[in-house]
């Protein structure tokens, strides 16, 4: 990117280290598109799309184009500017012919101009199409590496609570991770039943069975005995000082995915909602056990 930027590189070599930069990611689209640059283009009307995109259309409507490669076109540009520079200056001409041999002159000047337009406008596309799709892999990239970290440090902060509240914890997402991945109606229904009880341990950790209510604020009792159990983790958000919203949020989730976990069937969901289900557990109670001290002036 900054080789174009600050235009190090003529168009040729733009697409050769683009070419290995394709080659490197695996990307499908700027692969084919440099292999057009660097053989030239088919006439079979497979290169459409990348025609256009190179600029190289002669006439649209005839559907003619260039189909010279990029280190020919840059031959072409050379020759072009060749031809201008000798031609500069006018020549020397006398006689009856002059005024023809100087308006001859004129239209080659303007014939060369216009090629060297073409040509230069073609180098200028190539590169720019090249830059366009190497921003997009850059970015690609980018966000790919901020979100491995993101979720890297989040997975151990989880792992390390979800340890903590229950020594079996881990083991039960090593045991929904191995049934996901046979993919039948029984391994999902075993999945999601194990994702329940993972709920059900976590709330048992965090805030034990109680005979007495619990009052959140002025208005709310909330009964948190041993079957109460998204109660309980919701007096636990509560205890820890999160804000209603943030309180709501996570009742409104765990709600969704106990209810889903404790249907009596579990033959209508797919391996692909399962798998849903379960990242959606994971994070919300990691998002749970992760809660310490209580908020700055919220409660």
């Amino acid at each position: 990117m900054a080789d174009i930027e600050l235009k190090r590189l003529k168009a040729s070599e733009v697409v050769l280290k683009a070419s290995r930069l394709a080659r490197l990611v695996g990307h499908t689209e700027l692969l084919e598109f440099l292999g057009f640059e660097r053989n030239g283009y088919p006439t079979d009307g497979s290169a459409t799309t990348w025609i256009g995109r190179a600029g190289r259309w002669a006439d649209r409507e005839k559907k003619t184009f260039y189909t010279h490669s990029i280190a020919k076109v840059e031959a072409q540009v050379e020759s072009a500017q060749q031809a201008i520079d000798a031609m500069r200056g006018g020549g020397n001409y006398s006689g009856d012919a002059a005024l023809i041999a100087a308006r001859d002159h004129d239209t080659r000047i303007l014939q060369s101009s216009a090629n060297l337009s073409t040509w230069t406008g073609i180098c200028g596309q190539v590169v720019a199409t090249a830059y366009d799709m190497a921003t997009e892999i850059y970015h690609e990239l980018l966000f790919s590496e901020l979100q491995a970290s993101l979720f890297a440090d989040t997975q151990q902060k989880v792992d390390g609570a979800l340890a903590a509240a229950s020594g079996t914890a881990l083991e039960k997402i090593e045991r929904i991770s191995d049934r996901l991945r046979d993919g039948d109606t029984e391994s999902v229904s075993q999945a999601l039943t194990t994702c329940r009880r993972l709920i059900d341990s976590s709330a048992d950790y965090v805030f034990p069975a109680r005979d007495e209510l619990y009052k959140i604020g002025d208005e709310v009792d909330l009964k948190v005995g041993p079957q109460q159990v998204l109660n309980r983790l919701q007096a636990h958000t509560h205890a820890c000082g999160a804000s209603k919203s943030r309180r709501d949020r996570l009742r409104r989730t765990l709600s969704d995915l106990y209810a889903r976990c404790s249907a009596g069937t579990h033959a209508e969901v797919t391996i692909d909602e399962a798998r849903f289900i379960f990242l959606q557990t994971y994070i919300a109670l990691g998002e749970i056990l992760t809660l310490s001290a209580p908020e700055d002036g919220q409660s």
